[in-house]
This record gives C-alpha cells, structure tokens and sequence, in this order.
C-alpha cells in the first residue's frame, strides 16, 4: 500500500545569485560552487519530505513577487537562497488580493556565512528546515486539523486484554481516520502481541522504520508515513522482536510525530492502566474497552467506555427459541458505546474489513468521536504546530 498522509507540494527555491564575493571559511571555490552547494542541500531536505522542488536562478527573478507571478505552479512556500553578504532576505509580497494569494517565504544560507537573524543556516539546521517543510500546507487553503489521538486501554481475556477483539484497535484506526489516513501504535512494549499479529498481516516491506534503534525523530510528513509498513489500509508503528532502547522513544516525543503526521493517531496500550493513566492526565481521549460491566470504567478516567457484548453461540435449530446474531442486545450502560466483539474476534485482515464496512461499525466510529470532542479529550495538550516557521 502506497497511500501517503499527504500529497507532495510544489516547493519554489531561489537560487542567489552568482558573482563573485567571499566566500565562506572553509569552502574552495567561487560563488556558483558555493550556490550549488545550498541548492543540493535544500533538495535533499525536499526529497526528505516528499515534496517537489523547483530551482530558479535570481537573477530571472529578483523578487519574491515576480518568483511567485512566473512559477508554472503555484508554489506552496519559497525558499530564498542568500548569498555570502547579503544580510537580509526579500520583502514579502505586498498582499493586494491576488489570486492565488502569494505563499510564505523562507531565507536560507550555506553555514560558513554570515546569517541575518530569522534566516536558516544549512546542513546545522536542515532538520529544522524539513520540519518547516513537512508543515507547509498549499496556498489559499484552510488551517491544517490539529491531529487527534486517543490510547485505547484493553480489560478482557488474553495477555494484552484483548484476546476477544484483537481487530478493535486496528478497527478504530480505520473507521476514525479513514483508509490510509491514521496512525495505529503499539505501546505494548517488546512483548506484547499487537506487533507480532500485524507483522503477519502485513506485506514484507524494506526499509521500514520502528522504534528500536532510532537515534533522531525521523521528519513527520509523507516521508515518515511512506515507510511504515501498511496493514489493509492502515499505517502502524511498533516495537521491534529486540528490547526498546533507552532514549526519546519512551516518552511522548514518538507521539508528537505521529500526530504532527497523521489527522488521528490510536495508541493500544494493551492492559497497561498506568501508561494509559498518564496519557489521560495530558489530555489524550481515553477508550476503555470492557466486557466486565460498567463498573470496570470507575478504574480509569475514561472518557469513552467500550461496552464490549459477549460472543453469540450459533443456534443449534432453526425454531422460534433460535437466536441470530445481533438480535439479542443488552442494555448499553449510560455513556458507554456498545462494541460487537464477535465482529472484531477474527485472525484476518478480510473479516475485520468486512466488519467495518457494516453501518454498526461507522455508528461506533461516530458515538466515539462523538463523546471525546465532547469530553474536549481530542486535542493533546503538548505543542502540536500547524504551519511552522523558521
């Protein structure tokens, strides 16, 4: 599956000029060598992301307007390549209500030079400008979602409490964000079988990115989604079969990405009550999923109790004391969401697709969002940054 979180956009640099100056401490050469170095670097930090990249040279356009007015494609950001000399980048274009309205404007500058302030200096903050990058959103557009999350936490059978609807977080991935779209995490550790049941479900894959062994956060954007591996239309991340390493992955550093990335993102947390609780206490949406009754949701804060109804045995005759699946329904305790675990038992992608596809499963998927916005639990109340400047 090749669905990305978001299409690429046309990224506009413009290249300085070249003529002769200093050049900076440490380079051997003229100035054009010292512009190819910072258009190779800008490039590669485009590719990074996924975005398109279109090179001008300045002296066709010396002006952020006239770069904007020429450009075959209405560009989403303009990067403006400075020179060693040149103390400040160009003036924005002046707003007169064109149409498209002319895009936001970042300076760059090869390290060695001397930098304005508010100007990116590269490589030393190439991470910063892909960053920048993976925010940019295309022009005359409305503001991006905030991205949503909630951690599921399981209190049923099995080692992970979920031995009854091992496809529910996969489920509510699906129907909560739409085919391609979320993010579904598994916080269970090494150990825990979420990983291990994806894994299986999954095509094999190269290159693709888990936790173990990551040293940076990797930039969020159509780059980070294009290498997670994909299970029938959902993007997942976990733990690898080795030990997590110490290090930023064991916080909320790995969730801020994945929100920044993905407009939903669900962390299965298995039966880990006190991970769930501390996520819950940051202002994450929690989901109990329980099929012990409506005291089990007293344990945690939770603001979504999934009222999970025991399996249905098949009827043995076909006489009037038969009963089909789905017509005996208990009564839903108040504020819970009444969850069909038998939809959700299967060991396929297939029937959990099929599941998801009936009008029970998008009623489900609705009181949920429902009760969270309601409960004000969908926005996280660390920094999740909509566009980013330098």
């Amino acid at each position: 599956m090749a669905v990305r979180a978001s299409s690429p956009l046309t990224i506009l640099f413009v290249a300085p000029p070249d003529r002769d100056g200093p050049v900076p401490q440490g380079l051997v050469g003229s100035s054009p060598l010292w512009s190819e170095l910072l258009c190779a670097e800008v490039a590669a930090c485009a590719a990074a992301v996924g975005h398109r990249l279109r090179v001008v040279p300045r002296s066709e356009w010396p002006s952020a307007g006239q770069a904007h007015r020429a450009a075959p494609a209405s560009p989403a950001l303009i990067l403006w390549g400075l020179a060693p000399g040149e103390t400040a980048g160009p003036e924005p274009a002046p707003d007169i209500g064109q149409d498209p309205p002319a895009p936001p404007i970042a300076a760059v500058i090869l390290d060695g030079a001397s930098a304005p302030p508010g100007v990116l200096s590269l490589p030393s903050r190439s991470q910063q400008l892909c960053r920048v990058l993976a925010r940019t959103r295309p022009a005359n557009s409305e503001p991006p979602a905030r991205g949503r999350a909630a951690v599921v936490v399981h209190d049923g059978p099995g080692a992970d409490g979920d031995g009854q609807w091992p496809g529910l977080s996969w489920a509510l991935t699906l129907l909560l964000s739409g085919p391609g779209r979320g993010l579904l995490v598994d916080a269970q550790g090494p150990h825990g079988s979420l990983s291990a049941r994806l894994r299986a479900l999954s095509p094999p894959a190269d290159r693709c990115v888990s936790w173990d062994g990551m040293q940076d956060l990797p930039v969020p954007g159509p780059a980070l989604a294009s290498h997670l591996p994909g299970a029938g239309g959902v993007r997942w991340w976990g733990w690898t079969s080795s030990s997590p390493s110490d290090g930023p992955w064991t916080g909320d550093a790995w969730v801020q990405v994945a929100v920044e990335t993905f407009p939903w993102t669900v962390i299965d947390v298995g039966k880990d009550q006190d991970r769930a609780r501390d996520w819950a206490e940051r202002g994450m949406g929690l989901l109990l999923c329980t099929d012990r009754g409506p005291a089990a949701g007293r344990q945690l804060p939770a603001d979504v109790l999934l009222q999970a109804s025991p399996r249905q045995r098949p009827p043995h005759s076909s006489g009037s004391g038969a009963v089909r699946r789905g017509s005996a329904r208990t009564r839903e305790p108040a504020g819970s969401v009444r969850v069909d675990a038998q939809d959700w038992d299967g060991s396929s992608l297939a029937s959990w697709d099929r599941s998801s596809r009936r009008g029970s499963a998008r009623r489900m998927a609705a009181e949920i969002e429902l009760r969270l916005d309601g409960a004000g639990a969908l926005k996280p109340r660390w920094h999740v940054a909509g566009r980013a400047r330098p």
